[in-house]
């Protein structure tokens, strides 16, 4: 099947890649690479030419991936318009998942293992936008929570309602800044986002973990103290 596009004018090759496989073959992963995974968005394909046209998700300028045969190899080129800024590394982004692509069609993987990565491709996404503010506020919170909850072993009393409203805030930053992220996004700091929900993650046991022990040590503290039994001894006169 193909599929078209406006194609974009005075195109320049800016990146060739070679593989050890033949051309139909690599355009199959090519076209299965770009269309699942997180880091391109395709635009149209041509299966006479073999070539796919995608965009990055931080722009709209247009790409085309062609795919020349060299006998049993073959090789991929990447075109991009005149004048775009250096994408140097989504370019060597692609080889690789187109990489990974071609290994797992040759070892056969099996459906669960394939799709298990296509999900840690998505979360791990990110493009190459201005950093978010949000990203750096979730980790930044993160951290204070962090603090908050190895302060709440040093308190006398327990401060359940403060402690869940932390662990909330936390969370709702976390995922506030995710959703801004990514492939989709027009702001990166998706790694940043993964390490606040990390550090997230171990604020919430500390503090629940600390508010349990404040817990039980305010609750023996101020326990009712037991009434001793009186036993009452009866001398009988003989």
């Amino acid at each position: 099947m193909t599929t078209t596009s406006n194609p974009a004018s005075n195109r320049v090759s800016v990146a060739r890649q070679t593989y050890q496989s033949p051309a139909v073959q690599t355009y199959a992963a090519l076209l299965q690479t770009l269309r699942f995974s997180a880091g391109f968005d395709v635009v149209g394909n041509n299966d006479t030419a073999q070539s796919v046209m995608f965009r990055l998700p931080s722009g709209d300028d247009e790409y085309e991936a062609r795919v020349m045969s060299d006998g049993a190899q073959s090789a991929v080129i990447i075109d991009a318009p005149l004048g775009v800024n250096d994408k140097s590394a989504a370019y060597s982004r692609l080889y690789c998942e187109l990489s990974e692509q071609l290994t797992a069609q040759t070892t056969s993987l099996p459906p669960a293992e394939i799709a298990k990565r296509r999900f840690w491709k998505t979360v791990l996404a990110d493009n190459h936008g201005p950093r978010s503010k949000w990203a750096i506020g979730a980790v930044i919170f993160a951290c204070f929570g962090m603090i908050s909850a190895i302060s709440t072993f040093k308190e006398g009393t327990p401060n359940w309602s403060g402690s869940f409203i932390l662990i909330i805030f936390m969370f709702t930053i976390c995922g506030v800044a995710f959703m801004v992220t990514g492939r989709n996004g027009k702001v990166s700091g998706r790694n940043l986002v993964l390490v606040a929900f990390a550090i997230s993650c171990i604020a919430t046991v500390l503090v629940l973990g600390a508010s349990l022990i404040v817990q039980l040590n305010y609750s023996h503290r101020y326990a009712a103290p037991s009434t001793p039994a009186v036993h009452t001894v009866q001398l009988t006169l003989r």
